[in-house]
C-alpha cells in the first residue's frame, strides 16, 4: 500500500472524528474535476522520504512523507483550526506525525483559502 493510500484509509476509517470532512472530498494525487468546492477538499500526495531503517543488514522500515493540501471554500465560516487539529489528532493516533503546518494563504487564482500540512510516517517492510 502506498503512503497516500494508507493515509486515505486512516481518514476514511475515522470519519466520526472528522465531522467537517466528507470522504468524497478526500483525494489522492489529483482532485477530480467534479469536486464540490462548497466544502473543504483534501488532496493527499507523497513527498521525498527520509530513508530506511536497517537491522541485521535488512530493511526494517521505510520512512515516508505525505502532504495534505486543504482547500477551503472562500466563504467557509467554520473553524479551520478545529478541522486541522482533528486531522492531526487522528493521524497521530495512527503513527503519522505532523512536522510542518504552512499556515493559511489565499490562492491568487480562485481566492480560496488553503493550508499545507506535512507528515512523517513509518511503514514496515514485509
Amino acid at each position: 500500500m502506498t503512503p497516500a493510500a494508507y493515509v486515505y484509509n486512516v481518514l476514511a476509517s475515522n470519519l466520526e472524528s472528522l465531522p467537517q470532512i466528507e470522504i468524497g472530498n478526500v483525494y489522492t494525487f489529483y482532485v477530480d474535476d467534479n469536486a464540490s468546492p462548497a466544502k473543504p477538499l483534501i488532496l493527499i500526495t507523497e513527498t521525498v522520504g527520509m530513508g530506511d531503517a536497517y537491522g541485521n543488514n535488512e530493511v526494517l522500515y521505510n520512512y515516508k512523507r505525505v502532504q495534505l493540501d486543504i482547500y477551503y471554500p472562500r466563504d467557509y465560516i467554520q473553524d479551520m483550526n478545529t478541522l486541522e487539529k482533528a486531522l492531526k489528532q487522528v493521524l497521530r493516533a495512527n503513527g503519522i506525525y505532523c512536522y510542518s503546518d504552512a499556515g493559511h494563504v489565499i490562492t491568487l487564482d480562485s481566492k480560496n483559502i488553503t493550508n499545507t500540512l506535512k507528515f512523517n510516517l513509518k511503514m514496515e517492510v514485509s
